[in-house]
C-alpha cells in the first residue's frame, strides 16, 4: 500500500524516482529496519541500499521480499545512486529531513540530476497504520498500563522526581517494553505546570500534584500516556482543574473518528477549557500521531484542517498548567475508525488521591 502511494507521486509527474533516506520512513515503506538504509523507488524498480553491517539482514529481506533489489553501500557519499539513475532523472527527496550537507553531497554525486522537494508527500504515507502496527502499539500501551498499576503503591513522601521516573521505566521494562519511547516525565507540585519538564531533585510532599508522561515500545512501535494524581487530599482548586481537563479529554475522545478535521477535534477539547476560563493555560496541541516515532503526523491542533484518516493512531491530551500551583494533563492513545475511536491506553482517568 505504501509503495503504491510512493509510485503515485511518480505517476503524478513530480519526479522519476523517490529517494527515502530517513530510517523510520525506510521501515514504514519497505519493512526493513536498520540504523543506515536508503530506498530508491521508480515506476518499475525497488532498490534497498545499506552497508556491510546489515548485508546479511538485507539479503535475507530481499529473498523474502523479491520485489526489492539489494545494493551494498561502499561509499560514504551518494555516488552509488548513479547506477540506478540517468542524467535526465528527477529525484524526489525528503526535503523535511535531508540536511544541507546531504543535499550538497547529492548534487556533487549526481551533478546532472534534478531534485524535487517532497516533505508532506512522504510523511503522509505512514499516517494510516496497518493491523500489525496497531497491535504492537496496543501491546506497548498495555505494558504501560501494567507498569503504572504496579508503580502507584510504591509512591512515598520524600522520593524525588528522578527516583519515580526511574522506577516507572524499570517497571515498563519488566513488563515487556524494549525501551522508553521518550524520556520519562515525572513532575511534582508546582513543577507539574511545566508541560514537558525534566525530572529533577524535587521531593514529593503531601498535597502535590504528580504528573507522569511516559511511553513503552513493542517491536519498535511506541505508546504515549499521561496521568495526573494528587498525593494526599486534593484541594478544591486542584479538583476543579482536574475535572475540567477530564471533561475536555472525554469530550474529545467522544468526538474522535475518522474523517473529522484535526482542528475540529482540537476544538472539542479546547472549547471546554476555554469556556471554563482556562484557555490561556492550555498552550499546546490536543494531540499528535504515534507510530515508530512517538511524535509524528498528524498534528491535532487548531490550525490543521486536514481530515484524519481511518486507522490513524493519535493522542488526545488536553491540559491546564497554572504557575505556582501545578498542572494537569490526561493523555490517551486512540485508533480512529468510521464509528468513533478505540482507546489503546486504559489506565484510570478519574482523579486518584494517593495515600500518604
Amino acid at each position: 500500500m505504501r509503495i503504491k502511494a510512493v509510485r503515485k507521486i511518480i505517476s503524478d509527474g513530480k519526479c522519476t524516482h523517490v529517494l527515502v533516506n530517513n530510517i523510520v520512513d525506510v521501515e514504514y515503506i519497505s519493512g526493513f529496519r536498520s540504523s543506515n538504509a536508503t530506498l530508491l523507488i521508480s515506476a518499475d524498480k525497488l532498490t534497498l541500499y545499506t552497508d556491510f553491517r546489515y548485508r546479511n539482514a538485507a539479503e535475507e529481506f530481499c529473498r523474502a521480499n523479491t520485489k526489492w533489489n539489494f545494493h551494498l553501500i561502499e561509499e560514504s557519499n551518494f555516488k552509488y545512486l548513479a547506477k540506478s539513475t540517468a542524467p535526465s532523472s528527477i529525484v524526489g527527496i525528503q526535503s523535511d529531513t535531508v540536511t544541507i550537507d546531504q543535499l550538497h553531497e547529492l548534487k556533487r554525486s549526481l551533478p546532472k540530476t534534478k531534485f524535487a522537494p517532497l516533505s508532506n508527500e512522504i510523511a503522509n504515507i505512514s499516517i494510516q497504520k496497518n493491523d500489525k502496527e496497531i497491535a504492537s502499539m496496543k501491546a506497548a500501551a498495555a505494558t504501560g498500563d501494567k507498569a503504572l498499576k504496579a508503580l502507584l503503591p510504591n509512591i512515598r513522601t520524600g522520593m524525588t522526581e528522578i527516583e519515580l521516573a526511574r522506577q516507572l521505566e524499570a517497571l515498563c521494562a519488566e513488563y515487556g517494553s524494549q525501551r522508553p519511547s521518550f524520556e520519562t516525565i515525572a513532575l511534582f507540585g508546582e513543577r507539574s505546570a511545566l508541560p514537558h519538564g525534566r525530572p529533577g531533585s524535587r521531593k514529593l510532599a503531601p498535597g502535590d500534584f504528580i504528573l507522569l508522561d511516559y511511553g513503552c515500545t513493542v517491536d519498535g512501535f511506541c505508546s504515549d500516556i499521561s496521568r495526573t494524581f494528587v498525593f494526599g487530599e486534593a484541594s478544591q482548586e486542584q479538583r476543579k482543574i482536574y475535572n475540567i481537563v477530564l471533561k475536555a479529554q472525554t469530550c474529545a475522545r467522544s468526538a474522535a473518528r475518522s474523517k473529522i478535521k484535526a482542528c475540529e477535534l482540537d476544538f472539542a477539547a479546547r472549547n471546554v477549557i476555554e469556556q471554563s476560563g482556562y484557555g490561556e493555560n492550555f498552550g499546546h496541541a490536543t494531540g499528535h500521531g504515534v507510530g515508530l516515532r512517538v511524535h509524528e503526523k498528524p498534528r491535532v491542533n487548531k490550525k490543521n484542517e486536514a481530515l484524519l484518516p481511518e486507522n490513524c493512531v493519535i493522542t488526545i491530551e488536553p491540559g491546564i498548567y497554572i504557575s505556582g500551583l501545578g498542572g494537569v494533563r490526561i493523555e490517551d492513545m486512540v485508533v480512529l475508525t468510521g464509528e468513533g475511536c478505540s482507546t489503546l491506553t486504559n489506565s484510570p482517568r478519574k482523579l486518584i488521591e494517593l495515600p500518604i
